[in-house]
């Protein structure tokens, strides 16, 4: 603590002059007695620091429970200053990790999209509204492509090759804007020469995706990704005006959260992604909508200067349009029939069906039967887009996937009953299996925790819609805390004070995984928010 306060932290001078004394008296204690007196020091500093960072919080988490209080805990131990990393190339500035410890370090540290999940729960429900801004601004600071990077870099080398990213960022406000798509160093003079607006940010993101793009990333290569092949480093998203989608990816890379890429040369997986999600994954049509309809809001209150974007062949198309037309299809193209006799309604190929009554997590991917498999991401699209479902099939989804999907504390990230269904990761393993050889099937079915808070928030919602009296919202209520049993034991038990990256089947511990994960302990901090706006008199 000496050395940290001799770097410029200051404010650990306190701190530090308190264990300092009581150091000082404990070496003059009896041998047996050091044990028991240096655990009461440190219990007490502990307690203390705790009791005091909770304070700092909002008052709706000093008002919570300890669970909550718990995992708001988690913001401050998955933000803080490195030397091997910041949130720009030239200032050094608190950020914020992926997890602990895998997740940490350089240039694996920050990554767009498990950020921009994280910072509700992690900064603003608590109220580290600036660390929130120092985040938003860094990002925006190098967009490119319309799209924020995977991996940040300290805006040095950043990666853009997420597609999902920017919708993540899109939920939250104010940013900048640096140059076009021509690719230079940070050091440049061209870097960091333009500001923009929070608006040009927005409409720079909606235009470039309404006329699509197509790029090779910058340093592809082994130097860049040494698993990949070189189909892979091209990055294609487009949007089809038939359904209002946006689509891309291909089979060779994986532009989504699931972004495993095959390594294992022994069994010939190297270079050929475990789960690459081309096509039009549901959650980004679902951001993309609620994007949409927020910048028509905003338009309509006179704060958003644009009305429409421009198509290639020069086409204008309104946000409202555009919303309508995505709207117009979402059930049609995702919605997999309860009943056969519905089909006709529906865009379903009987040949790839495997369970009905739920929504595709796909739609146009490469391999047609990957579309119609049963995993987690419809409910980010339930949560942030509600009116695109009918209710009655969301709340039918939503019972089958707490029955074939919820584990104790994560959302399997396939359906068991897929074929594909490999729910035991080892990244270690380096066996000929191709599905499993070094972690190949990391979102294959192993059990990950930050899917559960939006599932737990999709089915607030949607089962709210038929609940009428008080005892009916308190019913909902009292369900949804009993499905998180498993992440208060979990959080109680661990030794990082944290939620887990993932487990394997049935909650089982997963030695590969990051032990506490910045977006395991957000996405429930969410849910909270949501559960504590609910009126209970109407």
């Amino acid at each position: 603590m000496e050395r940290l306060e001799n770097q410029g932290h200051k404010g650990l001078s306190g701190p530090t002059k308190w264990l300092k004394e009581r150091f000082d008296r404990i070496r003059q204690v009896p041998g047996f007695l050091l044990p028991r007196y240096f655990g009461l020091a440190i219990q007490t500093a502990y307690t203390t620091a705790v009791e005091r960072a909770t304070t700092q919080f909002t008052s709706e988490i000093n008002q919570g429970t300890e669970f909550l209080k718990g995992l708001s805990l988690v913001s401050l131990q998955m933000t803080g200053f490195m030397k091997s990393t910041s949130l720009w190339p030239n200032k050094e500035v608190a950020c914020m990790a992926a997890g602990l410890p895998h997740f940490s370090y350089d240039y694996m540290r920050c990554w767009g999209r498990d950020i921009f999940i994280s910072i509700r729960g992690l900064y603003l429900a608590t109220g580290r509204y600036e660390d929130a801004k120092e985040h938003i601004l860094a990002f925006g600071s190098v967009l490119k492509h319309g799209m924020i990077p995977n991996l940040l870099d300290s805006g040095r080398k950043p990666r853009y090759n997420a597609r999902d990213s920017i919708w993540f960022y899109l939920q939250i406000k104010r940013r900048f804007l640096p140059y076009d798509d021509t690719w230079f160093d940070y050091d440049d003079e061209r870097a960091y020469s333009r500001e923009s607006t929070i608006g040009e940010i927005v409409q720079e993101a909606l235009e470039r995706h309404a006329l699509g793009f197509g790029f090779r990333e910058a340093n592809a290569g082994p130097g860049l990704d040494t698993q990949m092949k070189y189909e892979g480093f091209w990055v294609e998203v487009k949007t089809d005006w038939e359904t209002g989608f946006v689509k891309g990816g291909s089979q060779w890379n994986c532009g989504t959260w699931m972004d495993k890429m095959g390594e294992s040369e022994k069994a010939g997986n190297k270079g050929y992604p475990g789960t690459p999600r081309d096509g039009s994954a549901v959650e980004i049509i679902g951001l993309l909508y609620s994007t949409l309809k927020w910048v028509s809001q905003l338009k309509a209150q006179g704060i958003y200067k644009w009305d429409s974007v421009k198509t290639s062949d020069g086409q204008v198309i309104t946000f409202n349009e555009w919303a309508d037309t995505i709207k117009k299809n979402f059930e049609r193209c995702y919605y997999i029939p309860k009943n056969p006799d519905d089909d006709k309604n529906h865009v379903v190929n009987l040949a790839c069906v495997n369970r009905r009554g739920i929504y595709k997590d796909l739609f146009g991917g490469g391999k047609e039967y990957e579309d119609y498999q049963l995993r987690p991401n419809f409910a980010i699209a339930m949560v942030v887009a509600p009116d695109l479902f009918d209710p009655d099939h969301a709340l039918g989804a939503i019972e089958i996937a707490d029955e074939a999907l919820r584990g104790p504390t994560g959302m399997a990230t396939l359906d068991p009953i897929d074929r594909n269904y490999r729910p035991y990761y080892h990244n270690s393993e380096d066996s000929d299996d191709f599905a499993t050889s070094k972690g190949r099937n990391y979102h294959q079915g192993p059990e990950w925790v930050w899917p559960t808070g939006y599932f737990l928030r999709a089915m607030l919602k949607f089962d709210l819609q038929r609940k009428k009296t008080k005892e009916e919202k308190l019913e909902t209520l009292l369900q949804i805390n009993l499905r998180m049993d498993g992440c208060r034991k979990a959080l109680y038990e661990n030794p990082w004070a944290g939620l887990a990256e993932l487990t394997n089947k049935h909650g089982e511990f997963c030695y590969d995984s990051s032990p506490t994960q910045a977006w395991s302990a957000s996405c429930l901090i969410d849910l909270y928010h949501d559960a504590a706006s609910i009126d209970l008199s109407k």
